[in-house]
């Protein structure tokens, strides 16, 4: 858009983008922020008038909730459509915390004023604790429920009324915080409570729809991007509680959120204790639980009511895992992490977490293999059975890794630029991309992805976006074997392949049943010296044959 634009200003070419006569188009400039520790790049914005302008690769959370979702926000927070697409969902609760305000006729303050209020530092430290996560059971783990809470934190806050006027300092009542020493005023319902109270049950409304809703019904999808727009505005409504320069916020408030989610966390543990379950993990807003006679949703609903009785805030079962998988540190195996699994539903359905399945600067030849072994392991009936063709598998993909027939596209790396380049002691491998770019009068700002591949040489890195071609010989094969071999241990490791036994499985058979190259070659298509890949369109253009 900008370079249409562009052309036709300097070709004096009229190019009609609105529909309202005599407008132009309105540019918001590109800008980089931080956002809970991580650095967020924002591109440059044309919004046109008369016409709907979205663009994708510029929309917040497009991935996520597609066009029915943004509409949804549009519709919910009365931002235009073209702003909505745009925005973070933290703009989006703004504006309708202010409508709310509006409404009720109370008046809007212009910025923060609010201080936070004194307190010993003892007790800053028993507040400011967030949510409660336990460190889950290392391994595989058979026939376990996942319970989650339904909108965990706006739903403590509209039940349990906080908001910034609602907090009082000293403690007085019934509505004692947990372990904070503060208050709930309970007297009138809060400015927050108020706001967020449509959009938690349209969301509830939405999830039971899409609980009675089968897979093939064309709805589905447009109810999953609805409720998963609606979850991010709730979600961020609480981030705006502690935020510092959000309009109706409050530090108190969030801190109270977090201790109202931690006691019903407890409560919920103690409640499946009770009832014989056996706690596999808790995470924030949800706990794994396992019962040897219990392995239909049906048999999990006292469980439910159980634990809705005890705390007062929706629950759901999110599902029944046959079986679950938690993973440990990269740094040490033995140390549990928290958010980092991967499970198969009952219904076949995979659950992926933190792993490279599901990290951005993951290759596609490295997320897409391990999406694959996952594949392979939900499909049978037993995951054991599965590891021969998982073997196979990883043979085969490591064959077209050294024999060229991988895109170069499916090797990119595309990691976040940190910070600016001269605040950089050590260049990690995206910054020596930013230099290489740099050479060529490329810029790069914070919170930008840059992709390149990992070759051969002193640099180790080769931006993608250079104006020469990359050399495909120059293509570091062993680092992308590695990376490959070490996605494939964090997925079978359970079932005794890890990466140490994989590269003996796979890498030693495969260098043992590798035949010799043919006498003749063409000098760039074989190298002993550099192993690389070669592209095959490269090989077809060597040879001097059609493309």
């Amino acid at each position: 858009m900008p370079q249409l634009l562009q052309n036709s200003e300097k070709y004096h070419i009229p190019l009609g983008l609105n529909r309202e006569p005599g407008r132009g188009t309105r540019w918001q400039e590109e800008r980089t922020y931080f956002s809970y520790g991580q650095i967020v790049y924002r591109g440059q914005q044309i919004h046109l008038f008369g016409r709907c302008h979205i663009d994708r690769q510029n929309a917040v959370l497009w991935k996520d909730y597609a066009l029915e979702g943004t509409i949804e926000v549009s519709r919910v927070t009365a931002l235009p459509l073209q702003t909505a697409a745009r925005v973070s969902p933290g703009t989006g609760i703004s504006s309708i915390e202010m409508l709310t305000a509006l409404r009720e006729g109370i008046l809007v303050p212009w910025q923060k004023q609010q201080a936070e209020m004194l307190k010993p530092a003892a007790d800053l430290f028993s507040a400011d604790q967030g949510g409660l996560v336990y460190q889950p059971k290392i391994g595989v783990h058979k026939n376990v429920a996942e319970i989650d809470f339904v909108s965990l934190y706006p739903a403590i806050m509209v039940h349990f009324n906080i908001s910034p006027e609602t907090i009082l300092p000293n403690p007085a009542g019934d509505n004692l915080v947990p372990a904070l020493g503060l208050s709930i005023d309970t007297s009138q319902e809060g400015l927050i409570p108020k706001a967020l109270r449509p959009l938690l049950e349209k969301r509830i409304e939405m999830k039971k729809h899409l609980a009675c809703t089968p897979h093939w019904d064309p709805c589905r999808k447009s109810f999953k991007s609805r409720s998963s727009a609606l979850k991010w505005l709730l979600v961020t409504c609480f981030g705006y509680l502690g935020y510092k320069n959000a309009r109706f916020g409050r530090i108190e408030a969030h801190q109270a959120v977090t201790a109202y989610g931690r006691e019903a966390l407890l409560r919920a543990k103690e409640a499946a204790e009770d009832l014989g379950y056996e706690v596999i993990q808790l995470y924030v807003d949800g706990l794994w639980v396992h019962h040897p006679e219990k392995t239909q949703p049906e048999e999990i609903q006292p469980l439910l009511l159980e634990i809705q009785g005890r705390t007062g805030l929706p629950i759901s079962l999110d599902g029944i895992y046959r079986w679950v998988v938690f993973v440990g540190s990269r740094q040490n195996k033995q140390r549990p992490v928290a958010n980092r699994y991967f499970g198969v539903f009952q219904d076949g359905t995979l659950k992926v977490r933190g792993i490279d399945a599901r990290r951005r600067d993951s290759t596609p030849f490295v997320s897409e293999a391990q999406m694959h072994l996952l594949e392979l392991l939900a499909n049978a009936h037993n995951p054991e059975s599965a590891l021969p063709e998982a073997i196979a598998f990883l043979k085969s993909r490591l064959r077209a890794l050294r024999n060229g027939e991988v895109r170069l596209t499916d090797l990119l790396v595309r990691q976040r630029l940190g910070r600016k380049m001269e605040a950089y002691r050590t260049l990690p491998p995206a910054a020596r991309a930013v230099q290489q770019l740099n050479t060529v009068g490329k810029t790069l700002r914070p919170g930008q992805r840059v992709p390149f591949l990992y070759t051969l040489g002193k640099s180790g890195v080769l931006a993608w976006d250079l104006p020469q071609k990359p050399d495909p010989r120059t293509v570091d094969v062993a680092r992308y074997q590695r990376l490959l071999l070490r996605a494939a241990g964090i997925v079978l490791e359970s079932w005794g392949l890890d990466e140490g036994k994989l590269t003996e499985k796979v890498v030693t058979e495969l260098s043992q049943l590798q035949l010799s190259p043919p006498p003749q070659k063409h000098p760039l298509e074989h190298r002993r010296d550099i192993p690389g890949v070669i592209n095959p369109a490269v090989q077809r253009a060597l040879k001097g044959q059609p493309q």
